[in-house]
Parts: C-alpha cells; structure tokens; sequence
C-alpha cells in the first residue's frame, strides 16, 4: 500500500489524502454518535432496571422476615408487565434461592439462563446478551436478601445493528461524493506545483539564476513563488558567507565555547602532533589531567551560573601558567588537561604541578563570594608509560583518580600498579553489575533493643555480597564502588524493598511493632526518584509507613541544605521514620537539625568503641545524648560491645542500641528462632544473656 501511494502523482496522492480524510471524519463521528447511543440505551435500561428492583425488593423485605415464600412470589409477579424482563430471584442470606420468576412464554429456557447467573452483593453485570441486576433487600436497615433481575438486551442490540446499517449506506454515498469533490479541488494545489517545478527543472539545466517564476496567486503558493524567487537572488551572496563563515566554524568545532579553550577534538590531534615530535627529537613530555575537587558542591550550592564562572576563572589561571609550546584544553565539565613538552627531568613537572596547585587554591572572587578551589592531578610521561596517545590519556586518568582518592589538592604520577588497581576495580564493578540480577546480594538483619527494659524494637538491614568465587565482598569493598559507578541506586531500589516486605513478613507472623532501620547512600539520597521510589515500595509491600526507618548522614545533606529539607519534609507527610546515621562525623549546624525532620540520632561506632577509655570520646557521647533528649530525639548507638559500654550508655540516658553483645547480624534462616525466643517475652533475660558474655 505504502508502495502503491508513492507510484502515484501528486494530484493522485491529494486526491487520495482528501477523500481519506473526509472519509476517516465521517467514520469516527458516525461511531462515536453510534456508541453514545449505544451506551445512553445501557444506562437507561439500566436506571429503569435498577428503580424497578428497589421498588420490588422493597415489597419482598416483609415476605423475607417472615419467611413466606408464597407472599414473595406474588411480589415478583409485576415483573410480567415488562416483556423484555426475563426473570427474577430472590435469596435468602445464605445465598439459597428463596423466590423466583419466569416470562411465560420461556419458563424453561429463563430457568437455565437464570441458573448460570453469577451472584454478586450488589450492582449489575453486562454480558453479550443479558443485563443482571442485584438489588439487596433491606428492612430497617438490615438485609435480608438479594434480588437478581435478568433483562433481555435484544432490543437495544437490534437498535444498535439498525444504525450501523444506516451508517454504511451513509459512507458508501459520501465517499463517493468526497472523491468527486476532491478531485476538482486537488487542482488549485497541484498546478501550481507542477508550474514551479518545469521551472526550476529548466533553471537547474540553464544555470540561470536570473530566471523568474510567475506568481499566479496572493495565499501561501504565492509566497512560495516569491521565496523562490527571493531563493535565487541570495544564492551567490550566500555562498560567499559560507566561505566566511568556515574559519568560524573550524573555531567552533575545536574550542570550548566557555572557556575558549582547546576542545576534547583539537586536544588530541595536537596531542598526536607533540608525541611525533617527541618521538623525532627523542625528548620526552608529560599529560596532566586535572579534575577540580568537590565542584559538584558548588553547582549545587551556588547555581550553574556561578560554577560557570568559576571554570572560567580556573582557565584563565591555568592559562597564565601554559607555555606556548603547551597546550591547555578542557575536556569536558570540570576536567582539563595540559600538554607539557621538552621536558627533561621528572623534577620539572613536579615544581609546575606543584606552582599550578598552589596558585589554583588561592582565594578566588566569583559574584560576590569568595571560593577556595583545588584540584587532583595525575600524571603520565612519555615515553615511560606509553607511546600513544590513548594509553598515556588512561594512565593519566588512572593517577588522577589515585589522587583523588588520596584526598584534595593532590597529584599523583602513573605507575603499573594503578594499572593493576583499576583493573581489578573494573572487574569487581562488572562483576558488581551482575550480582543483582543474579541475585548474589543478599541482606543481614542487625537486632536493635531497648537498652533499658531490653525489648526488641527492630532490625537495621545490612546488604552482603555472596560471590560465587570471592566468597562474602566486605561491603567497604562494593559499596564504595556502587556509589561512585552508580549501581547504588538500583542496588538501593532492592535494599529497601528486600527489607520492607521481610518486615512486613515478621509483622504478619509475630504481630510485633518492630522497625526496619535502611541506610540510605549519598548518592541515592540526591537521586530525583528516591521519595517515588520509596512510596511505591511501601505500596507493594503494604507496610505501614512507620515501620520504615530510613537512615541519613550528616554530610549528604548537608550539601543543599534547601533541598535537603523539602526531601525529608516529604518523607515526613509519608510517615516514614528518618534518623541521623553516625552523627558526631559530619558536620552538622545546629541551626539545621532543628529544621531537619527528624526523630532519631545515631552515635556512630567509632565514638561507642572508646567509651569510658578514651575521654573525648565519652565527652562527644555524652553531649550527643544530652543533644537528642534536649530536642525531644531517641538515641541510639551502634556498636556496642561490652558490658561497660552499655552500663555508660544507660547511664547518660540512651534509649536504644545494637552491637555484638546483643547480636551480630543475622541472615533471614535465623530470624525466626530470635523472634520465637523467651528474648522478646521476658525482656529481662537480656541482662543475664550479656553477664554470660563478660
């Protein structure tokens, strides 16, 4: 078909788009007339049903009552005036068939019909054929019953096939009146056309441009005449602008249009032309690739204008330090590289990158606020590690992330070990990528009690990665590498709906009013789909909001205060429990946690671990307890290990705890036997249980 209309001539395809039109409108209002009729009839017949069932359910309530089944035939009986009615039953409470009614004139034939009907508590059934009505009978606000009415639908099927009859006469006329009329109007377009096209036919043959066409109207062809004409008269100026115009599009495609640095593009074709020329002098040269710390901070904070100037304010630094026989280019967002040639010791590039951070982390001025930014820095020489261009750019690469790793305002030269890192990083993350949908990860429920009365509050739940060759993956070893490969998230997505519905089991099981305690990462917090994502897990699982705790660090919301608050505020409306994991290791404002909408502090296990021994520590315990009760938070501490540490915790007032005196974290096959156990019946057994552990 699609073949047969390209074949045809434009006058053809007018025709034929016209007429196909006109038809489709003609077809689409006659259906959607002919289907509001359809469903008007329904709904009447319907309505007409339904006030007909009140008014006889309403003469049967007493015969129900008193259990005359004679009295409620009887009552069934006006349905005989209503010939396309074709029975009715009344049941009792148990569903029994109580009273019935058939037309005469298809007793037998109702009967089985009215046997296959299905029995609902209330409302109506459409089917092909019939229309079952369900009307429940009612007698001083007690039902006794249901009434079922049967209604015939032939009369509104035959209705509905008349107009359709109908409409396909209609169409059949009007097509044919459609193509007569668009095939006298397809000429006013198609002769015009076919003027203009015997003339640029002879214009292109002629090469003469001074030819013009004929107008031969005022409307939208006219205009098209004159763009034609207007077309031929700008050709020869146009084509001297494009000859202009290169050498600005040659800039264009080679340099940053925010910084006016070399692109990614003219990078590496300078960077080819340096290794040759190194490789015909024999001198050597180094790659610098530059990536500035935590600028994502500052397009968060400040806004991407103001990290647009700050880019722009680190090129034109780095520019000032760029020899001429250098080259600088910004690869893209916040790295740069730089080309450094004729080099003759290693001690050179290292006072360079030195001087080149130094001068970067010098206070800058950018709108009104004043920036300190510093950058990480890996190094690659040539010809020591790589003669191409490719694997000098990796090895760089390489050492910048070492850098980075190592802390802000560093730099790093390559060696084969990194090498040897990233590829065993890559692989894990390969690997990584795979145990999700392998179902490799597996999730560990860490006990949460009451330190006091020693009651089971809840669990934290802790992912584990079961490689099938590597055994347990320390989670220190794959989550960091989640989080910067951004595998977090769908690893995050699976976390919280592994624990919520392994909740919800526990709750259906034990009918306890524990709490599943999630971590949520950095990354996955700044994820735009977090609040959906948590709202349609709590929907699936059906668990109850506050059974869910989702646990937050300071520092990750800490980087758009605004943001931060809106996101949790939702969280908040949800129902869901939000606590400060490892509070004390961030850096939290105090005039930001009263915001934050919160309702418990954790101490991180680093502070409980040297309770009682070392007096900082203590100190900052201490002041985080008064800080929670102070604010009207529970507390609690993870980590917990001794006796002494939970003596001093309770002391200071801390209201929960976990840690392996308690319990280690347990895999789903044991929580059963601690759910079961005399732990959560008789709390006081936790204090024997930890005496046994001194």
């Amino acid at each position: 078909m699609k073949q047969l209309f390209h074949k045809l001539s434009l006058r053809g395809k007018l025709t034929f788009i016209i007429t196909l039109t006109s038809c489709l409108v003609l077809v689409l209002t006659f259906i959607a007339i002919i289907a509001l009729q359809w469903v008007s009839l329904r709904n009447n017949l319907l309505q007409d049903t339904q006030v007909l069932s009140q008014g006889i359910g309403e003469n049967c309530a007493a015969a129900m009552i008193f259990n005359d089944q004679q009295a409620a035939t009887l009552a069934l009986e006006p349905l005989a005036a209503t010939p396309h009615i074709v029975g009715a039953r009344l049941y009792n409470q148990n569903q029994e068939v109580f009273a019935e009614f058939y037309q005469d004139l298809a007793r037998d034939t109702s009967n089985d019909q009215l046997k296959t009907a299905i029995i609902l508590r209330e409302g109506h059934i459409f089917s092909s054929a019939y229309l079952d009505v369900f009307e429940p009978v009612i007698f001083d606000g007690e039902t006794h019953g249901q009434l079922m009415i049967r209604v015939d639908l032939a009369k509104v099927n035959r209705i509905f096939i008349d107009y359709a009859w109908i409409g396909v006469g209609i169409f059949l006329l009007y097509s044919l009146l459609a193509f007569l009329m668009a095939n006298s109007l397809q000429r006013v377009i198609s002769d015009p056309i076919k003027s203009l096209a015997l003339s640029m036919e002879t214009i292109s043959q002629e090469k003469n441009y001074s030819h013009r066409v004929q107008k031969v109207s005022s409307d939208e062809m006219g205009s098209l005449f004159d763009s034609f004409n207007a077309m031929l008269a700008e050709i020869e100026s146009r084509d001297q602008e494009l000859l202009n115009s290169e050498a600005h599009l040659d800039y264009l495609a080679h340099h940053d249009p925010l910084t006016k640095l070399a692109n990614r593009l003219l990078f590496h074709d300078r960077l080819e032309h340096s290794l040759a020329r190194a490789k015909r002098m024999k001198s050597r040269l180094a790659i610098l690739f530059i990536d500035l710390d935590r600028f994502k901070n500052i397009n968060d904070s400040l806004g991407h204008d103001v990290g647009d100037k700050v880019l722009c304010a680190v090129s034109e630094r780095m520019n000032s330090l760029v020899r001429e026989a250098d080259t600088l280019a910004r690869l893209g967002g916040d790295e740069f590289v730089i080309i450094l040639e004729h080099l003759r010791r290693n001690d050179d590039v290292s006072r360079y990158v030195e001087k080149l951070l130094r001068d970067m982390s010098s206070t800058m001025e950018v709108s009104s606020e004043k920036l300190h930014v510093s950058a990480s820095v890996g190094i690659s020489l040539y010809p020591d590690n790589g003669e191409d261009a490719d694997s000098l750019m990796q090895a760089a690469d390489i050492a910048m992330y070492q850098a980075k790793n190592k802390g802000a305002n560093l730099y790093q030269f390559y060696s084969a070990e990194m090498n040897a890192n990233a590829r065993e990083s890559l692989l894990l993350e390969n690997q990584l990528r795979h145990a999700l949908k392998d179902k490799q990860l597996t999730l560990y429920y860490q006990p949460q009690f009451e330190l006091n009365s020693g009651r089971l509050i809840g669990f934290e739940a802790l992912v584990r990665w079961n490689h099938p060759e590597l055994g347990l993956v320390s989670p220190l070893d794959f989550i960091p590498l989640a989080e910067e490969s951004g595998l977090i998230v769908p690893i995050g997505e699976w976390i919280i709906f592994t624990a919520c519905k392994q909740m919800k089991k526990i709750h259906e099981q034990w009918h306890l009013p524990l709490r599943m305690a999630v971590n949520i990462s950095p990354r996955q917090f700044l994820h735009p789909s977090l609040v959906q994502t948590v709202a349609e897990v709590l929907y699936r699982t059906k668990l109850n909001p506050g059974s869910l705790e989702l646990e937050i660090t300071e520092s990750m919301v800490m980087g758009n205060i605004e943001q931060s608050i809106s996101k949790m505020d939702e969280f908040n409306k949800m129902g869901v429990e939000l606590a400060i994991d490892d509070f004390g290791t961030g850096y939290s404002s105090l005039e930001y946690l009263k915001r934050f909408p919160i309702s418990k502090l954790k101490i991180d296990q680093s502070f409980v671990k040297e309770l009682g021994v070392d007096t900082n520590d203590t100190a900052i315990v201490n002041s985080v307890i008064a800080l929670g009760k102070s604010m009207g938070l529970e507390v609690i501490a993870e980590g917990i290990e001794t006796v002494d540490q939970l003596e001093l915790l309770k002391k200071e007032g801390c209201d929960q705890g976990q840690g392996y005196l308690f319990s280690k974290p347990l895999p789903v096959a044991q929580l059963s036997s601690l759910l079961d156990s005399a732990l959560i019946r008789e709390p006081e057994i936790l204090s024997s249980m930890m005496q046994k552990k001194v």
